[in-house]
């Protein structure tokens, strides 16, 4: 099998083409690369369903429809590749008067046994971008000096127990006074953004995080009434947290639903497991080492959800992502 390509004569004719062939490998060549695509594609499928896990190593954002890869399982995928991370570069710029900051790391993913390099991504971030330019806050809690006509707002749902009341607040957006805390979480997400990316695009997965979730979830083999769930969530939110919780049945899927939703809020606010704990250590003023393990009923996941609900509002913050110690 051959491809053939028309190239500019090199002769005198300015008019006159040439015909190469190039040579891309036999039938047989095709047969055993198909035989080998197909082989790496089972063995990728059989990782997610033994080793990923669903909204700890990849789920999906709130407001978007696709699956996202973590950060943890890009790690997990670059570990089973056997890659390693290595910052090549890293721009910043920095402005003391009004707080502006912004990074751009290139990263190169280098193959530990060989120590090729497998390929190279950039990731940046600044605290120009909403999420750090501006906060959210209650009504009440607008400072004075801003005219509230003037703001962005947002219409939520007000809740009590679990359930809806049927009101509703604003929400107002307003601007950052402090930037300079955001330093940190946004050099944080530039290297997140760059490492996540790459892995990406170095273990040929980009394809996977485009499907829709209900294919996603039948590719990693979880199972249906998991599945259902998931749906359910991303459909709507609000939804499961209308069931009662009269009996015991009840009251543990309440506690289910809870735990979703600080699950979702934890992947809002970007937060790893050890930042989880140490908000839902501060929401229910104990110490919580062992999220899944030390929250025990319905009660505490809901108080865990609505710190950070206020968590988010008040900063929008990822400070408990994990870089490399040579950072």
């Amino acid at each position: 099998m051959s491809e053939i390509q028309v190239l500019p004569s090199s002769g005198g004719n300015a008019g006159g083409s040439a015909i190469v062939d190039f040579e891309l490998g036999s039938v047989a060549d095709f047969k055993r690369r198909l035989t080998d695509m197909k082989a790496k594609y089972d063995f990728l499928q059989e990782f997610f369903k033994e080793i990923m896990v669903k909204d700890e190593d990849f789920g999906v954002v709130p407001g978007t429809q696709k699956p996202t890869l973590y950060k943890p399982g890009a790690e997990k995928l670059c570990e089973l590749y056997g890659f390693a991370a290595h910052v090549k570069s890293k721009e910043e710029e920095r402005e003391f008067d009004s707080g502006y900051y912004r990074v751009c790391y290139t990263l190169q993913l280098i193959h530990r046994s060989s120590g090729i390099i497998v390929g190279e991504g950039v990731g940046e971030c600044s605290t120009f971008e909403s999420k750090y330019r501006y906060r959210w806050v209650s009504e009440s809690k607008v400072p004075a000096h801003l005219e509230k006509q003037d703001l962005f707002f947002e219409l939520k749902d007000d809740w009590k127990d679990g359930q809806k009341t049927g009101n509703t607040y604003k929400q107002y957006r307003i601007p950052n006074e402090d930037l300079f805390s955001q330093w940190n979480t946004v050099l944080k997400m530039a290297y997140k953004r760059a490492y996540v990316g790459l892995t990406l695009q170095c273990t040929r997965s980009s394809g996977i995080f485009t499907q829709e979730e209900a294919e996603m979830d039948e590719f990693a083999n979880v199972p249906e009434e998991d599945r259902k769930k998931a749906k359910g969530r991303t459909a709507n939110a609000n939804t499961a947290r209308n069931q009662s919780a009269a009996s015991a049945g009840n009251q543990q899927q309440g506690a289910a639903t809870q735990k979703n939703r600080v699950l979702s809020l934890m992947k809002q606010a970007d937060l790893d497991w050890n930042g989880l704990a140490r908000e839902a250590s501060n929401a229910l003023g104990r110490d919580v080492k062992k999220v899944v393990q030390d929250i025990k009923n319905e009660a505490e996941w809901k108080a865990v959800g609505d710190h950070l609900d206020q968590y988010i509002a008040g900063t929008g913050s990822e400070d408990d992502l994990d870089l490399p110690e040579d950072l």
